[in-house]
């Protein structure tokens, strides 16, 4: 076989490669998302949460019509991935949006040396996770994010902390949708880990 051949014939498999992947990437039933956990110390050791998640988004619909066409099999589960911060990588699991906000939140509390507590009781306060907004669009040629939600810490039934976090991120569109996993992922861990838990329990003097 000339060169010619060998040249014609690379470029085809890689074309064929190129198109499977992008095959692939549109029928995945699910969306990756890989969420980087900070450097922390045990500064709340000693404390101990119980936590709860609603989702009170108004819109449920995650996606505008065109990033939708980008991930028309999803299922509405996303694969949580743990990332240490010396870039160790664990699957956690699959989850749909509120798990997959406890999932993380959980992680960073327990990174901080807060212990979970598996049933609720009269000791351990209430940690209460309220997702306002999460929107994926495609816009022109950009994938844009916005995420919002709120956390509060109540004792006995009685509010004393609250903070309310919210973003938007935007990223340029590349083939498949990695683009737009890669977007939620960032955006996802910036906007946990924006989240004073510290200053939250200093607040409630917990």
């Amino acid at each position: 076989m000339d060169l010619k051949n060998v040249n014609m014939c690379m470029g085809t498999t890689l074309l064929l490669l190129v198109v499977m992947g992008c095959f692939a990437c549109a029928k995945k039933p699910y969306i990756d998302v890989d969420y980087r956990l900070p450097s922390a110390a045990d500064t709340l050791s000693g404390r101990t949460v119980y936590v709860e998640t609603r989702d009170l988004r108004s819109d449920t619909e995650i996606f505008n019509k065109r990033a939708n066409e980008n991930f028309e099999h999803f299922t509405g589960l996303f694969t949580l991935s743990l990332v240490t911060p010396d870039d160790q990588s664990k699957i956690l699991g699959a989850y749909a949006l509120p798990k997959l906000f406890e999932m993380a939140l959980t992680q960073r509390l327990k990174n901080l040396g807060v212990a979970v507590a598996d049933a609720p009781s009269r000791s351990a306060p209430v940690f209460q996770i309220d997702i306002n907004q999460f929107h994926i669009n495609l816009v022109g040629q950009k994938w844009m994010a916005d995420i919002s939600y709120e956390v509060s810490l109540t004792q006995n039934s009685q509010l004393v902390a609250r903070e309310v976090v919210s973003g938007s991120a935007e990223r340029l569109k590349v083939m498949g949708s990695g683009g737009a996993e890669k977007v939620i992922g960032e955006i996802f861990t910036d906007m946990i880990n924006r989240l004073n838990i510290e200053r939250l329990f200093q607040q409630a003097k917990l």
